[in-house]
């Protein structure tokens, strides 16, 4: 199993779908491989539901993801980490590991949008089975280095997107 992190989220609307991208937290080969990215479809209220638990917001009422964790908590059990399992085009698998009062493990088959709600709520460790980040992940050539000119021209490329070229 490869650790990652929840590099960015692409939100869309309409028919549009939106984007979880996940970055390995280190290179799976010595050296100064570049870290792989693995990119996730899903909808538009699932997206919002990780960006909801990313920044921490408290809806006024709870949203399913928050009624799952109260119910998960109010049991004693907790959310021990999320796993992306398996591909089978073009749907993601997830598992959701979670560790009862009596310290037994439970795996439930999980939605990966569902799971990485979670996971962001309760600060869970995140990880994609090998098979999967080998044929489904990309390189990611990011370095947290980028210049103030690569932004401008990602600036003006986004706005100069409009919805026909989709």
């Amino acid at each position: 199993m490869i650790r990652v992190d929840i590099e960015t989220i692409v939100m869309a609307a309409g028919p549009v779908p939106s984007v979880i991208v996940l970055r390995e937290r280190t290179s799976a080969s010595a050296g100064d491989a570049p870290l792989r990215s693995l990119s996730i479809q899903t909808g538009s209220y699932e997206a919002a539901a990780i960006s909801k638990g990313i920044d921490g917001s408290a809806p006024k009422r709870p949203v399913t993801h928050d009624l799952f964790l109260s119910a998960i908590e109010a049991l004693g059990a907790r959310v021990e980490r999320v796993e992306i399992t398996r591909f089978e085009t073009p749907v993601f698998y997830a598992s959701v590991a979670l560790l009862g009062p009596d310290g037994q493990e439970h795996l439930v088959d999980a939605r990966p949008s569902d799971a990485l709600a979670l996971a962001v709520r309760t600060n869970a460790p995140v990880y994609v089975e090998d098979d999967v980040m080998n044929r489904n992940g990309t390189v990611s050539y990011r370095d947290g280095q980028k210049s103030e000119e690569e932004f401008a021209r990602f600036d003006e490329f986004v706005h100069s997107v409009s919805p026909d070229d989709f």
